[in-house]
């Protein structure tokens, strides 16, 4: 296996932790499971699960009439879904002062893990998410700044175009390479003219 495809893996185990507030690569994850919220409400439309967080001394532990161990958790923090994980890979070209855009679209309670990173210089991101069913003026934002690296995982929480825009604010050309994995219909390129 490549060392690329390692650390994507890698990453991809990140990212999946920090949803679910559990490392799944050994080590605990800072701060999340003692510190999220015990019950997330189930959305109001529907698809998505509820979400809890566990720490050991959270929860006493239950047994049956046979005296075996109950699970703490049923149904929770699961997600089923109908269609096939998919990955994929995206060189982006981004000329001195030039902006793309790149979105899945993705459906209530799909997840997505990525990482991107830049060949040279900086960039402004902004990662965010719309659905023209809530109104043209919303939108949720879930990271933003200025770097050459980014990594991490979503739970879409509807319908919608979820993604990156990237301004390139290095002193010449350069190159964003973006690896996305999860349960999305397809990546589209979002017109960015007029950022």
């Amino acid at each position: 296996m490549s060392k690329a495809s390692l650390t994507f893996l890698f990453a991809a185990a990140t990212g999946l932790s920090l949803l679910i507030g559990e490392s799944l690569i050994g080590s605990e994850v800072p701060g999340l499971a003692r510190d999220a919220p015990q019950n997330l409400p189930v959305a109001s439309i529907g698809g998505s699960p509820q979400f809890r967080y566990l720490a050991p001394g959270d929860i006493a532990l239950e047994t049956d009439e046979f005296g075996k161990t109950l699970p703490a958790a049923t149904g929770e923090n699961f997600v089923a879904r109908d269609r096939n994980w998919k990955s994929e890979s995206l060189v982006v070209n981004l000329p001195l002062d030039g902006a793309v855009e790149y979105k899945a679209i993705m459906r209530q309670g799909d997840t997505l893990v990525f990482d991107w990173s830049v060949h040279s210089g900086e960039i402004y991101y902004d990662f965010h998410a719309h659905d023209e069913a809530f109104g043209d003026a919303f939108f949720t934002r879930y990271d933003e700044g200025e770097g050459d690296a980014r990594k991490g995982a979503i739970l879409a929480a509807y319908d919608g175009q979820h993604g990156w825009f990237w301004l390139n604010i290095a002193d010449g050309p350069t190159t964003v390479t973006l690896n996305v994995a999860g349960f999305y219909s397809e990546i589209i390129k979002i017109d960015a003219e007029g950022y």
